[in-house]
């Protein structure tokens, strides 16, 4: 690995969502999101990655004979150790707390949707793990996948849960960085 690293970085990009809820009868449908990260360098080959990701979760079930499909939207906040151990590779371990933003559930066919928006309490803020493999392509992209799992309690009686487990891929883009350390 290069003798030189810079301290702090600053990283955005897109990522794709495939995360489902552990009820056993829905079925994850792929959404698109994004991230902004920032990471501070304890050495060449340590760091802490926090920032922000927008979430969005999607997946389908059947509901009184009709397809429906719930659309939720998160903002999660990944706080990790990454380890690179060589210039291409990486990992990262660590928390995350996911912000519940707003949902909503279509209800039929394309011919004839209904779309209700759940009211406040249903989902709500949850924290949870994230593990990451990334593969730095050169000093400015990396492709990275994902694998988080979140939990928290729901009543037993409400049919939607707030424990969702899926996976993430994405590519990040490098736009800016400290100078240079040895």
């Amino acid at each position: 690995m290069d003798s030189n690293f810079s301290k702090w970085s600053f990283r955005l990009g897109p990522q794709l969502n495939r995360i489902n809820t552990d009820l056993g009868t829905t079925t994850p449908t792929l959404s698109f999101g994004g991230l902004v990260e920032i990471e501070y360098r304890f050495s060449k080959t340590v760091g802490l990655v926090s920032g922000a990701q927008f979430t969005p979760i999607s997946y389908s079930y059947i509901e009184a004979d009709s397809l429906a499909i719930d659309h939720l939207k998160y903002i999660s906040y990944p706080l990790m150790i990454r380890l690179q151990p060589s210039y291409k590779l990486s990992f990262g371990l660590g928390i995350i707390y996911q912000a519940y933003l707003s949902g909503q559930k279509e209800l039929g066919e394309e011919d004839a949707k209904l779309t209700t928006s759940y009211t406040a309490g249903i989902f709500k803020n949850s924290i949870g793990m994230i593990g990451q493999l990334s593969y730095h392509l050169n000093s400015r992209f990396n492709i990275f996948g994902n694998y988080r799992w979140v939990k928290r309690t729901s009543p037993p009686t409400q049919a939607q849960t707030n424990n969702t487990v899926g996976f993430q891929l994405g590519v990040s883009y490098l736009f800016l960085k400290s100078k240079q350390r040895l």
